[in-house]
C-alpha cells in the first residue's frame, strides 16, 4: 500500500499512546501472578529465541510490554481495543503467519496467551524487560574455527635464545625462556639418589637395587646418567610399564562387563603385543596403523593381526534389549576411543547432534563411524595367528590336544548328568552358560554329589580352561578384528542417534575442521575380506600433515614424565580443553618426534636428558607465590606411585616379585570372599594361580571389569569402561586399610620379616637398616635406624609380642612410609 502523509494533529494521540504504553498500568494481582507463572515461560520457550535482543526478527521485540504494543515490521503485535484481531493471536493460531515456525503451540499455551491479550497484556510493574539468554549455537566449521591452535599445521619453531648455562638442550631453552618471562628461576638439580629412583620408576615402574643407586651417587656425571637411561630403555620391564600407560588409553580389560561379565578369549595377547611393541621401539605410526588396520596390511604378520584386538577391548552387552542400538553403542565406543586417544578430540559428543563445544558437525561423526561400519563387533572373532612349521609334529600335538579336550569334556558331562534333573526354574537357563556351572554344581555338594566329586568338577573345569588358553604351538589364537564385507550396509546420519531414524547417507571422511584430504579407499579386490577403509583412516591419522596425532602423543609422553601434559586435558585438544602452557615447545616436540621416525625411545632420551626433567621437586616460597600450580615447570612434580607400582614395589621389597616371567595368560591374585560377594555370582570368573604366578607384575593380573584387585582398585587403577587419559591420585580410607590390614599386606610383611631374618640372622640393627634401604632406595640415617629399633622394642615390651611378631609389624610400618609410596 502506498505511503500516505498523515496530518501532524492526528499523530498527537498516537504519540501519547506510545508514552502511555511505556508506563505499565496497575493490573490485578491474579493477572500478574498468571503472567509470572505461565506467560513468561511460554514466551521464553516459544518466542524469545527470535524476538529478543538488539536485532529481533521482523523488528518485533517480545521482551517488553511497550515493544509488543509498538510491534514490528508488520505492525502492532497486540490490539488492545480488538484483542482477537491481534497479529500475535493470529500467528499462534496459524491464521496467516505461523509462529513459532517449528510447530504450533499446545492448546493450553494458546489459551493462556489469548487470555493474557484479552485481559490487557498484564505485566509486573517492576519488570522492565524479560530476561532471555539465547542458547549457544554449536560452532560451525569455517575459516575462524579452523584457526584454533591445535587445528593448525605443526611448524617447528626455533628455540629461543637464553642466557646462562642451565639449559642442556633446545627443550630447556623453551622452558627457561618462559620462566624468565614470568620472573621465575628453575629449581636446582635433584640429588643423585632421587634421580636414579625417578628414572627407574618412570621407565620401568620398579625401584632400583641399592647397589645401582650407590654406584650412580658415587659418579653422577652426565655420561653416567645417559648410560643409565639407555640401560633402562633396554630393559624388558620398560615395555611392561609404558605398555600399561597405553592400555589405560585403549580401555583394556579382559571381560565384557554387564551381568555375566564373560571373558574375552585370548585378549591377553593384545597386552603382550603392546608390551613387545614398546620394548622394540616400534615406530608410533606403525604401532597405530597395526591396531587400526593390521589385518589389511599388504605384509600382515601375527603381530599385526593381534594388534587389531584393539577393536574388541570395550564392554559388550551379550543380551541387549535392542540389538541394533547395542551395535551402534559398540561402534560409538570405537569412535570414542579412536577420537580421544589418537586425535585428542571428543568426536563422540556429536553422535546425537552437532558438537556443542567443538566445530564437529554430526555428519562428521558418522563419516568417521563409516570407516568401522563393516567391523563385526558382536561376534566371536578369534582366529589362528601362527602356522606350524612342522606339519607332522603339529598334527601329533593336535591329536593329543583334542583327545585330552574330549576326555575332560566326558568327565564333566558324567558329573553334570548326576545333577541336571535336580535343576529348577531359572537354573536350567543359567546352566546354558559355562561360567555358571561350577556354582550350580557346588550347590549339590554333600547331596547328589560328594565333596570329592565337586572338587574334581572344579579341577576339571580349570583344566579345560587352561587347555583352551594354551593350544599346541602352531595354532595360537588371538582375539582380533573381522569385517562383514558381504553384509556391510550404507552408513546414515542417525537423527538424535536413533538407529530407527536414519537421515542422509554419509561416506567415510575425516573431521572437516582439519581441512583433510579425501580418504584414499581402493576398490574392493575379488575375494577381499575387508573394505580397506581402516587402512585409509590409519594412513591419514599417522600422516605428518595431520596436525593432531604427533601433538597428542608427545603431550602424553610429557605427561607421564612430568605428571601433567603441556596440555593438561590430554585427550581434549578442542575448544573446551586446556590451552598449552608452552605451545611452541609442544610443536617443537611434535616436529622432533616425526623427524625421529616416530621413535618413542628417542623422545624419552630427549626429555630425560634435559635439565627440566632433572630438577628437584622441592618447593620454594618465591616460586610458589608466583606459580603455585607449576604451570611454567619451575620444578619437578612429586607424585604418588601408581596402583601397579605400589603392589609391585611391595613384592620387590620383600624379595618375592617374579619379574623375570613375562607374557602369557593373565594371573589371579587372592581376593577376599567379602569382595567377591559383591558380584551377582560371587567368585565367578576368578581363578587361582600358583604362588609364583601370584607374585608376577601387576600388568599381568587378570582385569575383570566387575571384580578388580582391591589393592589396585583402591590406588586408582585405570577406569576399564572407557579411555583413561589421566589417573587421579585420590586419598581415601581404603588405601590405608589395604596397606595396614589387608591379607595381602600382612602376608607381604611376614615374608619381608623372614627375608630380613634370613639375610641377617639375629642381627636386628642390620635387619632394620636393610628394610629401610629397600623401601627408600637410600642408606637410612642412624636416627631412622634407632627409631625402627625403638618401635620393635616397644612392641615387645608393651604389646607383649615375640621378636618375630615385632619385626613383622616393623616391616608393615616400613611399607607404609610416605617415602615408599611417593616419588620425588
Amino acid at each position: 500500500m502506498p505511503f500516505r502523509c498523515v496530518p501532524a494533529i492526528l499523530l498527537l494521540p498516537l504519540l501519547s499512546s506510545f508514552g502511555a504504553a511505556d508506563e505499565i498500568p496497575d493490573f490485578p494481582a491474579e493477572l500478574v501472578a498468571a503472567f509470572e507463572a505461565e506467560i513468561a515461560g511460554v514466551l521464553e520457550v516459544n518466542c524469545l529465541k527470535c524476538h529478543s535482543g538488539a536485532e529481533p526478527k521482523g523488528g518485533l521485540d517480545l521482551t517488553r510490554r511497550a515493544a509488543i504494543l509498538a510491534g514490528g515490521e508488520s505492525g502492532p503485535a497486540v490490539n488492545l481495543a480488538k484483542p482477537m484481531e491481534s497479529l500475535l493471536l493470529m500467528a499462534i493460531n496459524y491464521d496467516g503467519s505461523k509462529m513459532p515456525p517449528t510447530g504450533q503451540m499446545s492448546p493450553k499455551q494458546i489459551e493462556s496467551l489469548t487470555n493474557w491479550v484479552k485481559n490487557g497484556l498484564a505485566w509486573p510493574k517492576d519488570l522492565k524487560t524479560l530476561h532471555f539468554e539465547a542458547k549457544r549455537e554449536p560452532p560451525r566449521v569455517n575459516a575462524q574455527t579452523k584457526q584454533h591452535w591445535s587445528f593448525r599445521p605443526v611448524i617447528k619453531p626455533s628455540a629461543p635464545a637464553v642466557e646462562g648455562d642451565w639449559a642442556k638442550s633446545d627443550l630447556d631453552r623453551f622452558i627457561e625462556k618462559q620462566l624468565h618471562d614470568h620472573g621465575l628461576t628453575p629449581n636446582a638439580q635433584a640429588e643423585p639418589r632421587e634421580l636414579v629412583r625417578r628414572a627407574y620408576y618412570d621407565l620401568t615402574g620398579l625401584p632400583p637395587e641399592p647397589k645401582v643407586v650407590e654406584a650412580f651417587a658415587a659418579n653422577p656425571s652426565p655420561q653416567a646418567w645417559a648410560t643409565l637411561i639407555d640401560q633402562l630403555l633396554a630393559s624388558p620391564h620398560y615395555g611392561e610399564h609404558w605398555g600399561r600407560h597405553w592400555l589405560d588409553l585403549v580401555r583394556y580389560a579382559e571381560t565384557n562387563s554387564y551381568e555375566r561379565d564373560g571373558a574375552k578369549p585370548f585378549v591377553w595377547r593384545y597386552r603382550d603385543y603392546v608390551i613387545q611393541s614398546f620394548n622394540n621401539d616400534k615406530p608410533y605410526d606403525q604401532f597405530v596403523t597395526e591396531q587400526l588396520a593390521g589385518d589389511e596390511l599388504l605384509h600382515k604378520t601375527p603381530d599385526s593381526i593381534v594388534a587389531t584386538g584393539f577393536y574388541r577391548l570395550g564392554r559388550l552387552d551379550d543380551e541387549p534389549a535392542d540389538v541394533e542400538l547395542a551395535y551402534y553403542d559398540d561402534l560409538d565406543d570405537i569412535v570414542t576411543t579412536t577420537g580421544q586417544t589418537l586425535l585428542g578430540l571428543s568426536i563422540n559428543c556429536a553422535r546425537c547432534h552437532d558438537h556443542k563445544i567443538d566445530p564437529i558437525p554430526q555428519s562428521d561423526y558418522y563419516s568417521l563411524l563409516a570407516f568401522f561400519r563393516g567391523v563385526r563387533v558382536r561376534e566371536n572373532t578369534v582366529m589362528e595367528i601362527v602356522q606350524p612349521e612342522e606339519k607332522t609334529l603339529y598334527a601329533a600335538a593336535m591329536s593329543r590336544y583334542e583327545n585330552e579336550q574330549k576326555h575332560v569334556a566326558r568327565q564333566l558331562q558324567q558329573l553334570e548328568e548326576k545333577v541336571q534333573a535336580d535343576f529348577v526354574g531359572v537354573e536350567n537357563d543359567e546352566f546354558a552358560y559355562e561360567a555358571n556351572r561350577v556354582r550350580l554344581i557346588e550347590k549339590r555338594s554333600g547331596g547328589l554329589l560328594t565333596v570329592d566329586e565337586v572338587n574334581h568338577y572344579r579341577g576339571l573345569t580349570d583344566h579345560r580352561n587352561r587347555l583352551r588358553e594354551n593350544p599346541p604351538s602352531g595354532m595360537a589364537q588371538a582375539l582380533c578384528v573381522k569385517e562383514d564385507i558381504a553384509g556391510m550396509k550404507p552408513t546414515y546420519l542417525l537423527m538424535r542417534g536413533n538407529p530407527q531414524s536414519p537421515g542422509d547417507e554419509v561416506s567415510p571422511g575425516f573431521p572437516s575442521v582439519l581441512s583433510p584430504p579425501a580418504p584414499e579407499i581402493l576398490p574392493l579386490a575379488e575375494g577381499a575380506v575387508s573394505s580397506g577403509r581402516r587402512t585409509a583412516l590409519a594412513k591419514w591419522i599417522t600422516s605428518p600433515t595431520n596436525p593432531l596425532a604427533a601433538r597428542v602423543m608427545v603431550n602424553r609422553l610429557w605427561q607421564y614424565h612430568f605428571g601433567r601434559g603441556i596440555v593438561r586435558t590430554s585427550s581434549d585438544f578442542g575448544f573446551q580443553g586446556s590451552k598449552p602452557t608452552h605451545p611452541e615447545l609442544l610443536d617443537w616436540l611434535a616436529a622432533t618426534f616425526v623427524e625421529a621416525d616416530w621413535s618413542m625411545k628417542s623422545m624419552h632420551r630427549l626429555i630425560m636428558n634435559s635439565a627440566a626433567y632433572q630438577m628437584s621437586s622441592a618447593g620454594r616460597e618465591d616460586a610458589l607465590a608466583k606459580d603455585a600450580t607449576n604451570d611454567h615447570f619451575w620444578r619437578y612434580e612429586m607424585r604418588r606411585l601408581s596402583a601397579e607400582e605400589v603392589r609391585d614395589s611391595i613384592l620387590w621389597a620383600n624379595g618375592t616379585l617374579n619379574a623375570d616371567r613375562m607374557y602369557g595368560p593373565s594371573i589371579y591374585t587372592k581376593i577376599p570372599a567379602e569382595i567377591k560377594a559383591g558380584q551377582s555370582q560371587p567368585g565367578s570368573g576368578w581363578g587361582n594361580s600358583s604362588p609364583e604366578d601370584e607374585a608376577r607384575r601387576s600388568v599381568y593380573v587378570h582385569v575383570k571389569r566387575s571384580l578388580l584387585d582391591p589393592i589396585l582398585e583402591s590406588f586408582d587403577m585405570a577406569d576399564t569402561d572407557q579411555t583413561c587419559p589421566v589417573r587421579f591420585a585420590t586419598t581415601q580410607p581404603t588405601q590405608a586399610l589395604g596397606l595396614l590390614n589387608s591379607e595381602f599386606i600382612l602376608t607381604a610383611s611376614a615374608v619381608f620379616s623372614d627375608m630380613l631374618q634370613e639375610a641377617h640372622p639375629d642381627h636386628l640393627d642390620a635387619q632394620v637398616r636393610t628394610a629401610l634401604q629397600r623401601v627408600t632406595q637410600r642408606p637410612p640415617t642412624d636416627i631412622e635406624v634407632a627409631r625402627g629399633l625403638q618401635l620393635i622394642s616397644t612392641l615387645q615390651s608393651e604389646q607383649k609380642m615375640t621378636a618375630e611378631q615385632a619385626r613383622k609389624f616393623f616391616c608393615l610400618v616400613a611399607l607404609n612410609l610416605n617415602e615408599f609410596v611417593y616419588l620425588d
